[in-house]
């Protein structure tokens, strides 16, 4: 082949070689363009890129994408790109940084439309889509039928609306396993075949005015909070049904009521409870309006306050350890202490009302083989009530009791029938106009006593000036009533057997070991057990006083001296002062010869 017919053919596989190259360039370009431009155009109607900065000389133009096309023209690699005539070339750092923005774009204009489809919210699927989504699910307004479970297992806040349960879900109707949940103004309504409407497990709840109504439920509770925490404020109503276990269940989690008003709460069990807390629970703010109790199963019922007298009736097979008041309770019907058990006042009082009618205020029957204490309480009667304590045929230990009798239908501050009362701390009786007295022991029933420990102390206080006594005592002999320790609590009998507090002051001198007066004045602890004993003289003696001061002499190991001996005793007493001085002298001049 000659030299010229070589060049020829080199020059021709050079052509062909970057016509090869161009073309596939181009169709790159071209498919890089297309797509870019499909992604414009379904994103937006107008977009608009400022000017990137050239590459190497190869990208210089700007372009306006509209929904109707691609228009405008791109200088790249020397080929003009048109509407008519899309061809394309490698992209450059420019022209790349515009392709991720564009991505970015879609991507913002996907998300937009996914929180668009919360504002869609009309069956449970829509209502699943927008809680996957998270943040805030507005429901105000809204009724959704459950056809089945709903799980919220994501964070959200769901606001207003209403959900209500279906027959066919035959578990727990709602159920929370995402970090945190909130529910602001949400209403659940549970079916006949649903269980406990809302299930917070191993999550952070917050619930504000929250309504559950649980009264068609097959079992279970309105609300679980089982693992995790909850902080309920503003309105809790819970309407429970015959077979609710009771209202929220604190299960080995954290439940804070100080928030929150248990605005209603409808039970139709008397054991059903606001709040039953068991395997470690713990609630630091306790619901308003109800009352502690701890029973031997390890569980701690918080009940509303007017069902307090049937919830502790239904559970005295329960084994009751512990009643503890948060704040004064006003009964809805007597009070019945049917097992032994601690009554924790701290400070508050059990309220007799009208609803009681002529009834005593709170009953002790728990028997003889058991013991109720009742520590720093207040006891009030109303106006229609009787006593404001009665023991029957069981046994109390008071300690730091107050029993308020002012308003009474007539009755005592405690009525001992039949039982014993053991006391210690302080006892405050205040009484009334229609009171009969302190402490009525009545051994109609059987032998009955009150024991009063040292260091106790009675006080009565009689707001209508009527004297009535501390203690009375009827239809009982010596061998069914035994008052024991009343002088420990300031106490002393009267002449008719009862007793009354001991307003006598101590006289000068007086010690408690004295044992009294020796004449048989009536002052000695026989006289004061014996009210019949009277004074017996001292048979002939015409002078008691004289006998009583040698008396008191003789005890200190000093002998009354004697009218008449007062001369010799001077005489003795000089004789001693002389030779005390002469044994002075003698001493002294000793002395002097010595030296």
């Amino acid at each position: 082949m000659s030299r010229s017919h070589g060049r020829d053919w080199w020059e021709f596989e050079l052509t062909y070689t970057k016509y090869i190259h161009q073309e596939e360039t181009m169709k790159k370009k071209f498919l890089a363009a297309i797509m870019g431009a499909a992604m414009v155009i379904n994103v937006s109607p107008v977009i608009t890129f400022a000017e990137p900065a050239a590459d190497n000389g190869t990208a210089t133009a700007a372009e306006t994408v509209t929904d109707a096309g691609v228009t405008g023209a791109v200088s790249a690699a020397g080929v003009e790109i048109t509407e008519a005539e899309l061809t394309g070339a490698e992209l450059t750092g420019a022209e790349a940084a515009e392709s991720a923005a564009l991505e970015v774009s879609a991507q913002e204009a996907n998300s937009g439309q996914e929180k668009d489809v919360r504002a869609e919210i009309t069956d449970q699927t829509t209502l699943e889509a927008a809680i996957a989504q998270g943040g805030v699910v507005d429901l105000t307004g809204k009724t959704i039928t459950l056809e089945r479970a709903l799980t919220v297992n994501n964070s959200v806040t769901i606001t207003g609306g209403t959900l209500i349960g279906s027959s066919g879900v035959t578990g727990n109707l709602v159920t929370l396993t995402g970090d945190t949940a909130a529910l602001d103004g949400v209403t659940i309504i549970t079916a006949a075949e649903n269980k406990t409407a809302l299930h917070a497990y191993r999550t952070a709840l917050t619930a504000n005015n929250l309504t559950i109504d649980h009264t068609n439920a097959a079992g279970g509770a309105p609300v679980i909070v089982n693992g995790g925490s909850a902080v309920f404020t503003g309105n809790l109503d819970l309407t429970l049904g015959a077979n609710s276990w009771y209202g929220v269940n604190v299960d080995n989690a954290t439940a804070d009521f100080s928030g929150a008003s248990i605005a209603k709460i409808d039970t139709l069990s008397a054991t059903q409870s606001v709040v039953c807390v068991e395997n470690g629970g713990t609630v630091p703010g306790k619901a308003a309006n109800t009352t502690e109790v701890v029973t031997a199963d390890g569980q701690t019922a918080y009940v509303q306050d007017e069902n307090l007298p049937a919830f502790l009736k239904a559970k005295k097979e329960k084994d009751v350890i512990s009643v503890t008041l948060l704040h004064d309770v006003n009964l809805s019907e007597p009070l019945y202490l049917e097992e032994s058990m601690t009554v924790n006042g701290q400070g508050f009082y059990f309220n007799g009302t009208s609803a009681l009618g002529k009834d005593n205020v709170v009953t002790v029957m728990a028997g003889e083989a058991d013991v109720v204490s009742l520590n720093d309480l207040g006891i009030r009667t109303d106006a229609a009530n009787k006593s404001a304590l009665h023991i029957y045929r069981s046994r109390a230990a008071l300690q730091d009791v107050t029993l308020d009798n002012t308003d009474t239908a007539g009755g005592a501050g405690m009525i001992v029938n039949g039982g014993t009362a053991d006391v210690s701390g302080g006892l405050k009786i205040i009484l009334g106009e229609n009171s009969w007295g302190g402490i009525n022991v009545d051994g109609v029933n059987g032998e009955s006593s009150v024991n009063f420990a040292e260091g106790s102390k009675v006080t009565v206080q009689d707001t209508a000036g009527k004297d009535l006594d501390a203690i009375y005592i009827e239809n009982g002999d010596a061998n069914q009533v035994e008052i024991n320790g009343a002088e420990n609590a300031g106490l002393v009998q009267d002449e008719n057997g009862n007793y009354v507090t001991d307003d006598t002051p101590e006289e000068p001198g007086e010690t408690p070991e004295d044992p009294g007066d020796q004449n048989g004045s009536g002052d000695t602890d026989e006289g004061q057990k014996d009210p019949e004993q009277k004074p017996s003289g001292n048979d002939g003696d015409q002078n008691p006083s004289d006998n009583n001061a040698q008396a008191d002499a003789e005890k200190e190991g000093v002998k009354s001296p004697k009218t008449g001996d007062s001369s010799a005793l001077l005489l003795a007493l000089s004789a001693l002062a002389a030779s005390r001085t002469a044994a002075t002298v003698v001493l002294r001049k000793k002395k002097d010869l010595e030296d």
